[in-house]
């Protein structure tokens, strides 16, 4: 076996709360580097040094791992040939072009920049330097994803794949009240709200399954609507429980419908919607997609799309004439091993993104 990859992690907190910084990092992204024989963790970047320190003695890594406050320091430690960067999206650039420039191969979560001018000029400084750029959109690599692949492609379960409908709520997020130091997500231009992180991350699981949108022309049936319904916005402090901004201006969308034409032509209609007291069946989200010989219909619990567990999901199909089954996803897990949920998703994903750097 090779000698594993040396990762160098920008953004490690601690595993408590829930919208708090370096949570991701710390619940989904350590404990798989720390199992797997592939990768080990010789370094940790924050805001400062003493951040940085505090993050490695919390979750006991030990005296063999630098502390740094620097994106510049991280990137140039010689003892890190990948460096790992969970953070908020407006952070992305910043934190990931010196490590770029540093030569060293990047994870990222997902998306690489904030705007697309920025996620182009980094994958262009990554071709030039010969590293490798990779994006945790880890929902791909979930046995769901791969089981709706093989049923429509290699099992050919519903024949030709005809059209797809998605309706959906964002029916986890507070409608009229948000939280201190996540106002990025209210905003639509800090590429890390509803709509990019929300709907992007089903997105990419989407187009995954039955190929990207034709294109941006009108003939081709595409079409974006994209509204705020619910842009006066409470911020409140989660520490006390008090309001600390009673009228913040939301301009993230909480409206967002797609229509349009998938991979060789398959008709897509895609809706997400705020709700503000309640919907009417909490499904959370259900995906339908028919066939010339049958349909099936995926059907989520109140649960982001790329965290989920099997236990979140109820997958049916109809073949023919047949009966409607229940797809027995505890099988699935049995196949994909003890790891479940996120942390099975971003392992399989972490692994398969930078697989090549061994």
């Amino acid at each position: 076996m090779p000698s594993p990859i040396r990762v160098g992690i920008i953004g490690l907190g601690r595993a408590e709360g829930e919208m708090v910084p370096g949570v991701w990092a710390a619940r989904a992204h350590l404990p798989y580097l720390l199992a797997s024989p592939h990768f080990t963790v010789t370094a940790v970047a924050n805001s400062s040094v003493a951040s940085a320190q505090a993050s490695i003695d919390h979750h006991k890594l030990g005296p063999s791992v630098a502390a740094y406050g620097s994106p510049t320091d991280i990137a140039s430690d010689p003892n890190v040939d990948l460096v790992l960067v969970s953070v908020r999206v407006e952070k992305h650039y910043a934190l990931t072009k010196p490590a770029l420039l540093a030569g060293k191969d990047i994870f990222v979560e997902w998306p690489l920049g904030a705007t697309p001018s920025e996620a182009k000029e980094l994958t262009a400084l990554a071709a030039s330097k010969g590293v490798k750029t990779s994006i945790g959109l880890q929902a791909r690599a979930s046995p769901l994803v791969k089981k709706l692949r093989s049923l429509i492609y290699d099992e050919k379960a519903i024949g030709e794949v005809l059209s797809t409908v998605v309706t959906a709520t964002f029916s986890m997020m507070p409608t009229g009240l948000w939280f201190k130091g996540v106002e990025y997500y209210l905003d639509a231009n800090s590429g890390g709200n509803p709509l990019t992180i929300f709907v992007g991350h089903f997105l990419d699981s989407f187009t995954h399954v039955l190929g990207p949108f034709q294109g941006e022309a009108r003939e081709n049936g595409f079409g974006a609507i994209l509204e705020t319904k619910f842009p006066d916005v409470k911020v409140m402090d989660t520490c006390t429980g008090q309001i600390v901004n009673e009228h913040f201006a939301k301009t993230a969308p909480d409206h967002v419908f797609l229509q349009g034409r998938v991979g060789a032509g398959t008709l897509a209609s895609l809706s997400w919607r705020y709700i503000q007291k309640g919907e009417i069946e909490e499904e959370g989200l259900k995906w339908t997609i028919t066939g010339t010989e049958g349909e099936i219909e995926i059907l989520t619990g109140r649960k982001q799309w790329q965290g989920l567990k099997t236990v979140d999901v109820v997958v049916k199909i109809k073949k023919g004439d047949g009966e409607v089954e229940v797809l027995d996803l505890g099988s699935l897990d049995e196949e994909e091993g003890n790891l479940i949920g996120k942390l099975r998703n971003v392992a399989k994903n972490t692994g398969e993104a930078v697989g090549g750097f061994c």
